[in-house]
């Protein structure tokens, strides 16, 4: 059984350049319930509901916080106790022997190995060494390859001219290019790399034995395009579409997925091991096209061009889940399985990683913070994960210095900053990516990049241990994350949004397409605010949300301003709503998105939720889009305002943690004194200085020690 996976293939010299995640889209919504908490603490979003329940192993962590986990630190360069000193640490399957050392340092630490769900490397190099090449003896079934065409002519093993039936595809809409030069082409056991194209001719001149070795191929052949997401490595497909391929005789043809579980199970027979990592365990792999390597997908190898993915999306997730549970079935339920931007099966996995976010841009590859961290999401926000998970959930934000990809120089290298005697990290970055981690129960790190992860450098913060007084130094939370809402928001944008009468009503259209139906009335018998509500009755609809609008105009929006909705609304049924500002004229622009589709339910909800502006518009509109399905839906109190209350605070027995997610500067009455970290590494927060406010600076955090009293006794707290 092949033991050695993709990551270790890009290990030269015990270097790291590891997959970079699937981005698979994350959009979402934010709720806030309505609770019995005062005005100046508002709750954190009710976690969105899922289809596989919720955990049911009862080996929850008891860790205190911060906790800190690690992506494969160099064991040959790295001293050991510095290892040592995190939760939880990816390694290799070549590193079995600094279990038993790492565990006698560290005998609560988690040790995990590592695999991959869809990715391995490739060494074009015929004198590499057969753990740097592990796709060379692979069936050829098993590779996600693109539309391709076949050949006209046969091949012997050393022809370098290839007749082709067919050089491009079309949709009659797009011309797309099936060979391109710089392309990596499966042909049978063979593969080749393309040096040139002949579209009048159809033929390719290809390098041939490119990782897998030539051989001779008759007229008829299928040849096509391996896709790429991380450099040196192409995909398997993973999806119930792929062909069966026999790499055993023993055990007959299979698809890729049922292999890989069984490498996967392997790489736990040392019972040193706590678990598994699955990195590239993302679902949706459609998200490939437009890829430089990726024009189209063919997932059952038929040169068939497709011009609808759903049901390839729908497959690969299939497929996923066949691999996770086939995992999990053999490892029994006390083992752990982690998963890298992983597809929300949260009743089979230990929890996920939420790789290189909060981004420079304080996103997740363009999905809001806020989406990211409260959802919900299609495969799960982080306070999603925390809450489903199984246990002990491993669950962690682990945020990069470099948001660059996994190639930055163009020849496989990476210069690393952390080499640099005078490199500073990014504290404000490292800061607000810790205090998102602490607004739940999960793990943070902080590493420099993808492409080396902790091998590069093992960066070590005041924050992670009080300025070296010692570890968990925050102790347990005293409860959950809460919103600070005493900050000032500007006018309503919405008037009449209170519905009280019929003139406040009158200010709002309602809008149906063809073949969609609807009509508004003001409802005395419910409301939240004040005596009415507005109810809308759904009665045609074909499942397009803007097809039905509910809509207020003129508004003004300014681009780059921060606006806040918020509202209470609720429905007859289970049930999706949309909210957004739009340019009211052709070509009908989306200035404010408020994330995917928000669930109602029967009962009433307050929902806040902020978006900062793509554009200015005095005559702008506001949209809640409602055709998705048939059905009443209330609406009151609606409000639109310029600002943003995004600065959210969690209490702990020993400090607390504040974050401001926005745009701009936030002063934060602490409710009481609290002390800076008395740090040596970003001593301008860091001072040691006695507070009762703090001015937060937009994206960041700050963690706060609790004082004590004149006996050391920490005095009784208080949720504000």
């Amino acid at each position: 059984m092949m033991k050695t996976r993709f990551f270790k293939i890009l290990l030269p010299l015990m270097g790291l350049n590891l997959i970079l995640i699937g981005l698979a889209a994350c959009a979402g919504k934010g709720i806030v319930q309505a609770t019995d908490v005062p005005d100046t603490a508002v709750s954190p979003p009710p976690v969105e509901n899922d289809e596989t329940g919720t955990a049911v192993s009862a080996n929850a962590l008891t860790l205190d916080y911060p906790r800190l986990g690690m992506w494969w630190p160099d064991t040959q360069a790295q001293p050991l106790d510095d290892i040592a000193r995190y939760d939880w640490v990816i390694l290799g399957d070549w590193e079995t022997d600094v279990i038993a050392p790492l565990k006698a340092r560290n005998p609560d630490i988690l040790l995990l190995n590592a695999t991959n769900a869809c990715e391995l490397g490739y060494d074009p190099d015929p004198d590499a060494p057969a753990w740097a090449n592990e796709v060379r003896d692979l069936p050829a079934e098993w590779f996600l390859t693109q539309v391709g065409a076949n050949l006209t002519q046969p091949v012997n093993d050393s022809e370098t001219i290839f007749h082709v039936d067919a050089i491009t595809a079309t949709d009659s809409v797009e011309i797309y290019p099936l060979f391109v030069v710089g392309d990596a082409v499966l042909i049978e056991g063979e593969s080749v790399f393309i040096q040139a194209v002949d579209e009048d001719a159809k033929t390719l001149t290809v390098q041939r034995g490119y990782a897998r070795p030539a051989s001779a191929h008759s007229a008829g052949t299928r040849i096509a395009a391996h896709i790429s997401f991380w450099p040196g490595a192409w995909l398997l497909n993973l999806s119930t579409m792929s062909p069966t391929g026999t790499i055993s005789d023993t055990i007959g043809p299979e698809r890729w997925g049922d292999y890989n579980a069984r490498v996967g199970i392997g790489l736990l027979d040392n019972p040193g091991w706590d678990g598994l990592l699955i990195d590239r365990s993302d679902p949706d792999e459609s998200h490939l096209i437009g890829n430089s390597t990726a024009r189209t997908i063919d997932p059952d190898q038929s040169n068939t061009l497709l011009t609808d993915y759903s049901a390839f999306d729908a497959s690969w997730n299939d497929g996923l889940r066949q691999y996770e549970q086939a995992i999990r079935d053999a490892i029994g339920p006390d083992r752990i399985i982690f998963a890298n931007w992983g597809m929300a099966n949260y009743d089979l996995l230990n929890g996920n990683n939420f790789e290189g976010f909060p981004g420079d841009d304080t996103t997740a590859y363009g999905t809001p913070w806020r989406e990211m961290v409260f959802g919900p999401s299609r495969n799960g926000s982080y306070f999603a994960w925390m809450s489903h998970s199984q246990q002990p959930n491993l669950t962690m934000i682990e945020t990069y210095e470099d948001d660059g990809g996994a190639d930055p120089t163009g020849d496989g290298s990476y210069d690393n900053p952390c080499a640099d005697p005078h490199f500073v990290p990014n504290y404000r970055k490292m800061r607000f990516g810790l205090a998102t981690a602490l607004l739940n129960d999960g793990f943070y790190s902080y590493e420099i990049n993808t492409n080396g992860h902790g091998s590069l450098c093992l960066l070590w913060f005041d924050e992670y241990d009080n300025a070296g007084q010692g570890q968990g130094y925050l102790g347990q939370p005293l409860g959950p994350a809460y919103r600070v809402t005493d900050i000032a928001l500007g006018a309503n944008l919405l008037n009449g949004g209170d519905f009280e009468s019929q003139s406040d009503l009158n200010q709002w259209d309602l809008w149906a397409d063809d073949g969609y139906a609807a009509a508004v009335e003001l409802d005395g018998n419910t409301a939240v605010s004040g005596a009415s509500s507005a109810r809308v009755n759904i009665t045609q609809s074909q499942g397009t949300d803007w097809q039905i609008s509910f809509e207020f105009q003129p508004i003004n929006v300014i681009s780059g301003t921060e606006y806040t909705l918020s509202f209470w609304a609720k429905a007859d049924q289970n049930r999706p709503i949309s909210a957004w500002v739009q340019q009211m004229q052709d070509p009908w622009g989306n200035y404010l998105y408020f994330g995917e589709a928000l669930d109602l339910t029967a009962d009433w909800q307050q929902y806040e939720l902020s978006a900062t502006a793509s554009g200015s518009d005095a005559l702008a509109g506001f949209i809640v889009g409602l055709g998705q399905t048939t059905g009443s839906v209330w609406l009151d109190d609606v409000q639109l305002r310029q600002g943003s209350r995004e600065v959210w605070r969690r209490d702990y027995v020993g400090g607390a943690v504040l974050i401001n997610a926005t745009n701009t500067v936030k002063a934060i009455d602490l409710g009481g004194e609290f002390q800076k970290i008395n740090g040596t590494q970003d001593t301008a927060v860091n001072d040691g200085s006695i507070i009762a406010q703090v001015d937060l600076p937009p994206h960041d955090g700050i963690i706060l020690l609790r004082q004590l009293d004149e006996k050391n006794y920490l005095p009784a707290v208080e949720r504000p």
